[in-house]
């Protein structure tokens, strides 16, 4: 595999590309519970834990700006289900904090730190996410150059924002700059609309549809991606 020529910075996603992203939900979503169980139960005889995705839904339906902020809908989710059972909103922010440190305890996958490490001296090296996952509580983000969450000032990738401001960020132009992730549809279709490079993380063998925009390249786990980049 022959290394991209001409590339001065890479630009990663983060969930799903350097750890999985399902279990660390899953499991802040189960910690949330249970903080709420024993610091503020009438929450939960009010609102069943399942039908927090119907709460999540109504409010993306009056609010879709909101599911590009994954962190602002988390909160806004938590004040109406406290105001609704007649909690104070000042629990809010202590209920997510619960949620977020239990939501960044991820697992790197194997090779995520010696890739880094070997980039550093190469590259620029960015994250551009559309999660939250706190990068100094993982103990990673000493690793970027730059850390870009998507926002409501900075619109979810596929849009090419983020990307645009990581190549001004730099002071590079848009061929000289790689952004590795696993979804065709946010990172290969959001770096290719800002004219940047794209690697299509592919692990699990997912098979390449004929309408989905096409990577530059493709590797299936760390150490191809570490040939590739180094």
């Amino acid at each position: 595999m022959s290394t991209p020529s001409g590339i001065r910075a890479i630009s990663f996603d983060l969930d799903d590309t350097f750890w999985d992203c399902a279990p660390a939900i899953n499991r802040a979503e189960a910690v949330l519970t249970e903080w709420l169980r024993k610091e503020v139960p009438a929450v939960l005889e009010y609102q069943e834990q399942a039908s927090l995705t119907e709460r999540r839904d109504r409010l993306l339906a009056h609010q879709p700006e909101l599911s590009g902020d994954v962190t602002a809908l988390r909160k806004r989710m938590l004040a109406d289900l406290f105001t609704d059972a007649g909690q104070p909103a000042s629990l809010v922010e202590e209920a997510f904090s619960v949620f977020y440190r239990a939501r960044s305890e991820v697992v790197l996958y194997d090779g995520v730190l010696p890739l880094l490490d070997a980039l550093r001296p190469r590259y620029k090296v960015a994250a551009i996410t559309n999660g939250n996952a706190d990068l100094d509580y993982i103990g990673i983000a000493d690793r970027f150059d730059l850390i870009l969450r998507a926002s409501l000032d900075l619109p979810a990738k596929p849009a090419d924002t983020m990307f645009c401001v990581a190549l001004e960020a730099f002071g590079i132009a848009a061929h000289e700059m790689l952004h590795v992730g696993d979804s065709v549809t946010t990172d290969v279709a959001g770096a290719q609309r800002a004219g940047v490079g794209a690697v299509w993380f592919n692990p699990t063998g997912h098979m390449w549809r004929e309408d989905a925009p096409r990577p530059d390249f493709t590797v299936a786990s760390i150490d191809q991606l570490h040939e590739l980049l180094i």
